[in-house]
């Protein structure tokens, strides 16, 4: 027997802490044929093994030199790596105030020597069927709460681009409207359109023109980076980008910066009538909240926005006149 038994892996495995050998020597034993087991001699050696190996189970002594069982119960309950171990205090020490402290320290039973076999297998076995249940409802448990964080992502997400869909959009403009109200703040909001891109999925073939929307969609992820920054996926090649706190000579000039990274991505497009490339007509709006500008107001004069650079050539911003 070594300090570290390999065994098979999916067996549950204890770590038995002695300072006597013939104790290790007998518990070993009685649970080497159901069970990885593995030993320490003393509470350093144990608090190492314990954050290495997270055994299943610790069968512990309270009597031993240099640090006691207790001492050693009360760290591996402190460490956030061996907290949820359970502790079996295994000791000659058999009174109730000796096993009211061993539970106090956080142990979840107390076996006295001299030791019997039924009673260890009983006891462990027992204990090992609880966290072994414990241990599949808390996976079950994590992964229902991944598969609820994706579920999440998935309604608020456009699947193409990774950006905002529609509903998220709604939502998002909605609570901003109500916020900036409140605090009598500015916000904007940019809508664009790609030019010509029914002729670019006509030629390219569809294939390429999600590719392009992808591009597109990492372009505005990398245009507007501030937290409270939301580009959306607004329609099928539409795009919008909701920007809180922001006065409308801002939105223009994010707008414009937009306008000109889609350019230096020099995605060809020989049927556009601009520059041969991809490019974006954009429309953007920005005013202080008050009564009558709600999300229909500010996606409407937007809109207006960028229907006047559509006409007025496409590839370029313009901002919406306001009082």
């Amino acid at each position: 027997m070594s300090a570290l038994t390999p065994g098979i892996e999916q067996r549950q495995r204890i770590l038995i802490v002695d300072d006597t050998q013939a104790n290790i020597e007998i518990l070993y034993k009685i649970l080497k044929g159901d069970y990885e087991v593995f030993y320490a001699k003393n509470g350093r050696d144990c608090l190492r093994l314990a954050k290495r190996e997270i055994p299943d189970l610790i069968l512990l002594d309270i009597m031993m030199p240099d640090m006691d069982g207790y001492q050693v119960c009360s760290l591996l309950k402190a460490d956030s790596q061996t907290a949820r171990i359970p502790v079996i205090f295994i000791t000659a020490m058999g009174n109730e105030e000796n096993e009211t402290k061993g539970l106090d320290c956080g142990a979840i039973d107390y076996i006295t020597k001299p030791i019997s076999p039924p009673i260890v297998k009983a006891r462990v076995k027992n204990h090992l069927e609880l966290k072994r249940s414990h241990d599949v409802m808390e996976a079950l448990s994590t992964e229902l709460t991944n598969k609820n964080q994706q579920l999440k992502k998935l309604a608020r997400e456009d699947g193409l681009t990774g950006l905002a869909n529609r509903r998220h959009f709604n939502e998002v403009l909605d609570a901003e409207i109500k916020r900036a109200l409140r605090t009598r703040q500015f916000l904007s909001l940019i809508l664009c359109d790609v030019d010509y891109f029914k002729r670019y999925n006509d030629h390219y073939g569809h294939v390429a023109g999600d590719k392009c929307l992808q591009m597109i969609g990492a372009t505005l992820l990398s245009t507007f980076l501030r937290a409270g920054d939301v580009p959306a996926r607004y329609g099928g090649e539409e795009f919008a980008v909701i920007l809180p706190d922001t006065p409308p000579e801002k939105a223009e000039h994010l707008a414009e910066k937009l306008r000109l990274k889609m350019v230096e991505q020099a995605i060809p497009h020989a049927f556009s009538e601009t520059l041969e490339l991809v490019t974006l007509s954009i429309g953007v709006v920005g005013a202080q909240v008050a009564s009558g500008r709600n999300p229909e107001w500010f996606i409407d004069v937007a809109d207006q926005a960028l229907y006047r650079s559509k006409e007025n050539g496409r590839n370029q911003v313009t901002a919406a006149p306001l009082d």
